[in-house]
């Protein structure tokens, strides 16, 4: 069991450092291009879009970062939490279409994969004993 606890800890902070990094990359790029995002699946205005992708991103790395180093590990189940809202609500629950059945499929990767981080996200809640500091 412990383990499998290491495993979905490590998962989760893998999962939300290269979200958060995926999106962190994203903001920067569009606010030096001048080229308006178009990400529908998102709760953002058009004209808010890239300062909302930019804190989500700067949000993500800095629970992760917390939780990670173990110096503030409560907000990170709550991060984990929003973005499977976000993501199940902006792909299944809004006006978002997808392209073709490639990009479905990749969305519910995607999905899965945050449920297994949220997982993941409350099972750093558990205290630990030993030296896996993980």
């Amino acid at each position: 069991m412990r383990f499998l606890g290491l495993l979905l800890r490590l998962f989760s902070y893998l999962y939300h450092l290269a979200l958060s990094a995926f999106l962190l990359g994203i903001s920067i790029i569009a606010g030096t291009s001048r080229q308006p995002l178009n990400l529908g699946m998102l709760p953002f205005s058009e004209a808010q879009m890239k300062l909302g992708i930019f804190a989500l991103s700067v949000v993500g790395l800095i629970t992760t970062l917390l939780a990670l180093t173990r110096v503030f590990k409560y907000l990170f189940p709550i991060w984990a939490a929003v973005v499977v809202y976000l993501m199940f609500k902006g792909f299944l629950f809004s006006t978002y279409s997808f392209p073709g059945q490639d990009a479905f499929k990749a969305a519910v990767f995607l999905m899965l994969g945050a449920l297994i981080a949220l997982i993941g996200a409350f099972w750093v809640l558990k205290p630990r004993r030993g030296r896996l500091y993980l």
